[in-house]
C-alpha cells in the first residue's frame, strides 16, 4: 500500500452530498461523499434512508447521517462513544479506509 499525499480528482470515485452539514459535537464542518460503488449499489437496492458514519476530531468522535435517494442528509445524530476491535482484519480495513480518499 502506498500513501501519497499528491492532489486525487475525488470526484471519480465518489459522489458529494448536495447539503453542508456541522458536527453536533465539535461543530467542524463535515464533507460527506460516499463511494460511487457503493452509491449504485444502493440505488439498486433502493435502501433508503443510508446510514454513513463519519468518524473523526481528537477525541475521536463521529456523526451518523440518514441520506436519502436524492443525496440529502435527512437526519443525524452525535456518536461520543466508538469502539473498535483490536484484531488485524479490523486494522487492515481501517487503513484500507483511511488511505483511500473516499
Amino acid at each position: 500500500m502506498v500513501l501519497s499525499n499528491k492532489n486525487i480528482d475525488d470526484h471519480t470515485i465518489r459522489k458529494e452530498l448536495r447539503n453542508l452539514h456541522r458536527c453536533p459535537i465539535c461543530n467542524e464542518k463535515v464533507r460527506i461523499g460516499i463511494e460511487k460503488s457503493t452509491l449504485e449499489t444502493l440505488l439498486q437496492e433502493e435502501v433508503f434512508p443510508y446510514p454513513h458514519l463519519h468518524i473523526h476530531g481528537n477525541p475521536l468522535h463521529g456523526v451518523l447521517f440518514y441520506i436519502d435517494k436524492d443525496l440529502r442528509v435527512r437526519s443525524c445524530s452525535a456518536i461520543k462513544s466508538l469502539e473498535f476491535s483490536r484484531d488485524s482484519h479490523t486494522f487492515q480495513e481501517l487503513l484500507k479506509k483511511w488511505s483511500n480518499p473516499y
